[in-house]
């Protein structure tokens, strides 16, 4: 990329693509947490196929090689996919993406870094 801020992502599932550009912010808006991109229906819910509906998340945290994962996990969540990214000079960063049902998840249902001092609601969170 351009700069040592500047990053792309891509989403690819079954039945579309996207792919979006974005800028590290210079300080985390929220605790471990410097990008989120929530709540992206995977397809169109015309009502009667909600149950079919994913809905996906993608989130980027400060730091390297700690583990995500879901601390009290909603029903039909999927699993917390995780990959490193060195940006120059040498700043850390993991990118993070999950898939969630559409429709409401259990309030207190959140994912966070093993070490606990990142965490977030699996639900969308506003940043």
């Amino acid at each position: 990329m351009s700069d040592a801020r500047t990053f792309r992502y891509g989403k690819i599932r079954e039945v579309c693509s996207s792919y979006r550009c974005g800028r590290l912010p210079e300080e985390a808006a929220a605790r471990g947490l410097l990008f989120t991109a929530w709540g992206e229906p995977d397809r169109v819910s015309n009502g009667e196929n909600d149950d079919e509906v994913r809905v996906v998340s993608f989130v980027i945290a400060e730091g390297g090689p700690k583990r995500f994962d879901h601390v009290r996990r909603s029903k039909d969540m999927g699993p917390v996919h995780r990959t490193v990214a060195r940006f120059p000079p040498g700043r850390m960063v993991t990118f993070l993406t999950f898939d969630r049902p559409y429709g409401p998840l259990d309030p207190k249902a959140q994912i966070c870094r093993s070490d606990r001092e990142a965490c977030f609601p699996s639900e969308d969170l506003p940043l």
